[in-house]
């Protein structure tokens, strides 16, 4: 009894297995009938129309129509038949029903249905598209059409009618179909000709995945296809019409006048030290922020306490209009707001370090806000900005006319247009790299260009990489090089100053180029004669980077001590390049600490704006 049972249950489960076999490989749906009709144009376009009357025999939410533009062509040669594969664009699309289309370079699908909708039983489609066909370039110049009827379907085809109207004559002879999956010919589809018009039908249906395709051999007269863009041409001649506008914009709005530069040893009379960087680099730094730390201290502002392990900043006196410009006293008024007297831990509360970004857009305001403090022209300013767009233009022409002439899709173009945006990144570190050439130091600035560069021509490589690739000429691909190039100079370069700009940045430069070159004993004597010279062109040293060179000079030499400086006591000789040695350090802590930014929950301020301060306690 209990073997009868057992085998009872391996009956029932061998039975449902098959069964569920048998319903796994039912297909969800056939095509009963498919009615292709196709007008083929004198200049190579196809006009395809498709109609399909569809079983289903399960629930979809769908019918997909996947139409594969590249065809693997058989083309006879020497060596006998070799497959070559060629991408005929697809376009027109239309369709009844239509739900959504998805294209790539491989691929087009059109998804077919009703919306919030399943469809079972019979259902009857229509779509069509135009296909541009072009010159296979096959031997002895002959020309060819060649289409596949039926691709990628993963279905049974039981009828396929179709028709095909060519647009003047040609030989019966040299029409050829074929079915069958990819390398398995077979020829179960029939032809028929009857003057222009070329129509047959299936013998057999077609399984899934099987192809039914068609060729007809004529002469190489039979089309004219329409003469494709010459990329090369059209890319070289705007790419240079823009260089040829720039070069020309450049040499009115952005050329710089000839700077005469004469050594001194004052600093500009208009400029403190945290204003010279901004003339020479257009932007206020911290770094230029916190020479004024030194300058407070040099006109009597403040008194620095270095404890070793500690330091402590001490006011001596106030700050007003007639001794202080507003950005100083706003970054002053906040470091010692709690008093006369501010420690470390209070130099690295949060309120000081946004109380220095709050003072840079101050000073950057006091040249911007008035007109004669302008450093740079308006007009060059603008163009400068423009010109970082304009820089890159040459890129997306030559690419994005190569890919789509092949492709004719936008969404291929732009995906080869990734290495043009990373250019634009390199683009924009070369423009800050540049506006940091007066303060970096000889060493980091050619490293760091050497980078930029690498890294520019590698992209700018990859980029010629992409257009060899998709057939541009090499004398347009060595232009587009030249032109870019030139272009990335021009908007380097475009920041034009102004006269007093100019005539600033001949000062600085006279006072660096002093600094750098001064004589011992040409310095001995204007040492003499000013005794606080060291000092007061200590935070001009600073913010130009020179003050370890500034410091040196002085070796040898008898230097005041600063007044505002306690931390040598256990020396008895004050030396200069030993006090700036011992001073750094205090110095380098005390910038670690002001422009420290605590997290957002500490800071005790609105944090959907980063220029809103603390409110101050005034008790």
């Amino acid at each position: 009894m209990k073997r009868f049972i057992a085998s009872c249950i391996v009956l029932v489960a061998l039975f449902t297995s098959m069964f569920s076999v048998s319903l796994g490989a039912r297909e969800a749906y056939t095509v009963e009938n498919l009615d292709i009709t196709i007008h083929v144009q004198e200049d190579g376009r196809l006009l395809v129309r498709e109609d399909y009357d569809l079983n289903f025999n399960y629930y979809r939410s769908s019918f997909v129509r996947t139409i594969t533009p590249t065809c693997h062509v058989p083309i006879q040669t020497e060596e006998g038949v070799v497959y070559q594969d060629y991408y005929f664009p697809i376009t027109d699309i239309q369709c009844d029903r239509l739900l959504s289309i998805t294209q790539n370079q491989d691929s087009l699908s059109v998804t077919m249905g009703d919306r919030d909708q399943t469809l079972t039983g019979r259902q009857s489609f229509t779509v069509s598209y135009t296909v541009q066909t072009t010159d296979l370039h096959l031997p002895e110049g002959t020309q060819m059409l060649y289409w596949t009827f039926v691709t990628s379907m993963d279905t049974t085809v039981e009828h396929l009618h179709y028709e095909i109207h060519m647009p003047k004559a040609f030989d019966p002879q040299e029409v050829f179909t074929s079915t069958g999956k990819y390398g398995d010919v077979k020829n179960t589809l029939s032809t028929q000709v009857s003057g222009n018009v070329i129509s047959g039908d299936l013998s057999q249906p077609l399984q899934d995945n099987e192809l039914a395709t068609i060729k007809v051999n004529l002469p190489n007269t039979y089309f004219t296809f329409p003469q494709p863009l010459d990329v090369s041409l059209c890319a070289s001649v705007l790419s240079g019409v823009l260089l040829l506008a720039v070069l020309l914009v450049f040499w009115r709005f952005g050329r710089d006048r000839e700077v005469f530069v004469d050594v001194r040893s004052e600093p500009p009379k208009d400029l403190g030290s945290a204003e010279i960087g901004y003339v020479m680099n257009r932007y206020a730094s911290d770094r230029d922020l916190m020479s004024l730390f030194i300058d407070w201290g040099s006109r009597g502002f403040i008194r620095i306490r270095d404890c070793g392990e500690h330091f402590e900043l001490e006011k001596l006196r106030e700050m007003n209009d007639n001794n202080a410009k507003a950005y100083e006293r706003e970054l002053f008024d906040t470091v010692f707001q709690s008093g006369d007297a501010v420690s470390e831990t209070a130099l690295r509360e949060g309120r000081v370090a946004f109380s220095i970004e709050r003072a840079k857009r101050m000073l950057e305001r006091s040249f911007t806000h008035v007109r004669k403090r302008h450093v740079y022209t308006n007009s060059s300013l603008i163009l400068q900005g423009l010109m970082v767009i304009l820089t890159l233009v040459p890129s997306v022409i030559f690419i994005w006319l190569a890919t789509f002439e092949t492709y004719y899709l936008w969404q291929f173009s732009l995906r080869h247009l990734i290495v043009t945006f990373l250019l634009g990144i390199d683009l924009a570190g070369w423009v800050v790299l540049i506006r940091h050439r007066y303060i970096l130091s000889e060493r980091a600035f050619f490293a760091r260009m050497a980078v930029a560069i690498t890294v520019g021509c590698v992209l700018l490589s990859l980029n010629a990489v992409i257009l060899f690739l998709f057939g541009a000429e090499s004398w347009a691909i060595i232009l587009y090089l030249i032109v870019t190039i030139v272009l990335f100079f021009c908007m380097l370069y475009m920041d034009k100053r102004t006269r007093q700009g100019d005539e600033w940045q001949a000062q600085i430069l006279g006072l660096r180029e002093f600094i750098e070159s001064v004589e011992p004993a040409q310095l001995k004597q204007l040492q003499a004669d000013d005794p606080g010279l060291f000092e007061r062109l200590l935070p001009y040293a600073y913010v130009l980077d020179l003050a370890d060179i500034w410091a040196k000079k002085f070796k040898g030499i008898e230097v005041q001590k600063p007044s505002w400086y306690e931390g040598m006591e256990e020396y008895d000789h004050f030396d200069a390049f030993l006090f700036w040695h011992t001073f750094q350090y205090c110095f380098y802590y005390m910038r670690q600490n002001a422009v420290y930014r605590p997290p957002i929950r500490d800071a005790r301020f609105l944090p959907f704006s980063g220029r809103i301060l603390p409110k101050r306690d005034r008790s």
